[in-house]
């Protein structure tokens, strides 16, 4: 009668040298990919500061945010840094009033803004500033929270300190240039400051290359509304703009429209949610300047 024997192998010192060498080649594999592409290994960190705004907000939260303490976004508890400075005013409405024919600021009973200043270490990358363990983007959400407080609120400004930006190299590959406009409406004052000549926007949600602003402006924001006789009458609201962005990027040009790299269909008219290294909102194709 045949037996049936099973061979089975002892895991010896020379195994554990051969596993040993393996790890070594891959690690120094994954330490060569991280400093050929400015993965982590190779980003240097410094000091970068951004401020979230907390709209109506009740009174006593900003006696929680005491400077020093750690924050987090409250969506999956992300740290982001440490309090670095709180500023807390009355919530003032902005609204036209047909009796007085203007707008009008009042304030709500109770209500606060309160301005939560974060600093953290970070760095910057060609689409994004990473501040901790996050990206803020002016206009963008940020939840966050703390030991006594949590609250929804939106970046209103990014400072990056000494912290050098990243430079941008994406480079369009369209046949054709086209230089066309961007508006973004009903910007605040505070927010004027998120987009520059030379940034680089992309589109949201498909991270396709739009172009590179050459020029940024604003003109008043303002509204029609019916006054105290029923008429319509256009105000300009104060301290509200339009910013109005000049973008160059690449097209090609199909049978349906111009698209531009990526394929985000310049349309005028169209909504885009724009994205930079700063920024963050939806706005409108405003004018297509040239084609060439």
């Amino acid at each position: 009668m045949n037996e049936s024997k099973t061979i089975r192998r002892r895991f010896n010192i020379f195994d554990a040298a051969i596993l040993a060498l393996v790890l070594a080649v891959i690690a120094g594999a994954m330490l060569l990919r991280d400093r050929s592409t400015g993965g982590p290994a190779a980003r240097e960190t410094g000091p970068i500061r951004f401020t979230v705004e907390l709209t109506k907000a009740p009174a006593g939260i900003a006696e929680q945010m005491t400077v020093g303490k750690d924050v987090f976004r409250s969506t999956d508890g992300a740290y982001i840094g440490k309090v670095a400075e709180v500023r807390c005013v009355p919530h003032e409405a902005n609204e036209y009033s047909p009796a007085a024919g203007t707008f009008v600021r009042y304030p709500y009973q109770e209500s606060y803004d309160v301005y939560l200043t974060v600093e953290g270490q970070g760095y910057t990358t060609a689409r994004d500033v990473v501040v901790g363990d996050v990206a803020p983007k002016t206009c963008g959400e940020m939840a966050v929270k703390g030991k006594g407080f949590a609250r929804l609120g939106y970046v209103v400004n990014i400072d990056l300190m000494d912290t050098e930006p990243a430079k941008n190299d994406a480079v369009g590959t369209g046949e054709r240039e086209a230089t066309y406009v961007i508006r973004l409406a009903e910007m605040r004052d505070m927010l004027l400051d998120c987009v520059h000549a030379g940034d680089r926007l992309y589109e949201k949600l498909s991270g396709a290359l739009l172009g590179e602003v050459t020029d940024v402006w604003t003109e008043p924001y303002g509204e029609t509304h019916l006054d105290a006789a029923g008429q319509p009458v256009y105000m300009e609201k104060a301290g509200v703009w339009n910013i109005f962005i000049r973008v160059r990027g690449n097209a090609v040009e199909k049978n349906d429209g111009y698209y531009l790299d990526g394929g985000t269909e310049l349309k005028i008219g169209a909504d885009v949610t724009v994205s930079s290294q700063y920024l963050e909102r939806t706005g409108v194709f405003f004018a297509l300047e040239e084609l060439r």
